[in-house]
């Protein structure tokens, strides 16, 4: 009886083992020594994840976290350039360039720190107004209630409050090469645009549905003018290709620059649009807001792709285009190399602008909104 009672417990006692190895096997822990022996410690060992950053205003900057934390310390700096992005790492104690200016060894801006109630959010009130397209960074550590921690450097761009207003005049969407005097000529896609209001350029961007994000253009942060007017270069081929940030209006010399008109360049020699359709899109980078845009079809175009389809239909919620029915019929039709999409009675809206009269924005974009008519890059 006896070894019967011994053998029942000794099968317990193994169950009981084999259960306590199971549960060890599939929760996470850690351990640590007390006065007593070794004690189990349970609990989350994943560090937290920045999942926004949003640059309210000239003053304040707003960082979600996937979890609660609070801040343990932060340095908000200027982007040095050269030094900032530097890929060079020390070989001895001192600081790599990139991180000793994250540091603001270079300078750095005065910064209070405040928490949302669930501290999930971070938001950073600087003590200066930054400036508009002026790259920034802030570095700095977080820990969770578990005492995780995350060591980060995030960049963002100064805020901008002028905002131009402007409007797509033309585009060019087929690439073109020919010669002349035996030398190559190059003719890239471009976007011509017209200021409608005065204002900055920065977080301002050229988009194509058909190209997504990673070949759009972003435009730098440029002082521009009622009436002026900029040519986009969305491809870099050739010579004279120079963009003209500043004053002189001059400097590009390559086929379709124009003297006395803004020629930006986008620093690559891939492809643009798409033959067939498309949706190209002039937005605001910060909120997403559709400022202007047009969509094509060719003739042998029978239906939008997915991804154009669905800007399309952005463009229709902008109350940019009229028409509800975008499953096939193309608001404009493709064009050749040396023709371009433009709309049509420029000259008449341009005088109007010129006189002072106020152009209300949205404009309509619609099939009867645009004409296939020769290239002519910065004439209205």
């Amino acid at each position: 009886m006896k070894k019967k009672i011994f053998e029942a417990g000794r099968i317990l006692l193994e169950a009981v083992l084999i259960a306590a190895l199971t549960l060890l096997g599939v929760v996470p822990f850690s351990c640590k020594v007390s006065a007593e022996g070794i004690e189990i410690i349970g609990g989350d060992y994943t560090a937290p994840v920045i999942e926004a950053v949003n640059v309210i205003d000239e003053e304040t900057v707003i960082m979600e976290f996937s979890d609660s934390v609070k801040m343990r310390n932060v340095v908000v700096s200027p982007c040095i350039p050269a030094i900032s992005d530097s890929s060079n790492h020390s070989q001895t104690e001192d600081l790599s360039p990139s991180l000793a200016a994250a540091s603001g060894l270079y300078g750095k801006l005065p910064v209070q720190v405040s928490s949302s109630e669930d501290f999930k959010s971070i938001t950073f009130n600087l003590g200066e107004k930054t400036k508009i397209g002026k790259g920034y960074e802030i570095f700095g550590t977080v820990e969770d209630k578990i005492g995780n921690t995350l060591t980060f450097c995030v960049p963002f761009t100064g805020f901008n409050s002028h905002f131009p207003k402007m409007i797509i005049t033309e585009v060019l969407i087929k690439y073109g090469k020919g010669s002349s005097n035996g030398q190559t000529i190059y003719r890239g896609e471009y976007v011509e645009l017209m200021v409608i209001e005065g204002g900055n350029l920065a977080g301002l961007e050229i988009f194509s549905a058909a190209d997504g994000d990673s070949k759009k253009y972003s435009f730098p942060p440029i002082e521009v003018s009622k009436g002026e007017i900029l040519l986009v270069h969305l491809r870099t081929i050739g010579d004279g290709c120079i963009s003209e940030e500043g004053d002189d209006l001059d400097l590009a010399t390559a086929p379709h620059s124009r003297n006395g008109i803004r020629d930006l360049w986008l620093d690559t020699s891939l492809a643009h649009f798409n033959d067939s359709s498309d949706v190209i899109l002039l937005r605001n980078s910060v909120d997403n807001t559709v400022i202007d845009g047009l969509m094509y079809a060719a003739d042998e175009a029978t239906e939008w792709k997915s991804s154009v389809a669905e800007y399309a239909q952005v463009l229709v919620d902008a109350g940019i285009y009229s028409s509800p029915d975008i499953s096939g019929a193309s608001s404009s039709k493709g064009c050749t190399p040396q023709k371009s999409l433009t709309r049509d009675e420029m000259d008449v809206l341009y005088n109007r602008i010129v006189d002072g009269e106020e152009i209300e924005l949205p404009l309509i974009s619609d099939e009867d909104s645009w004409i296939v008519v020769p290239a002519s890059p910065g004439l209205i």
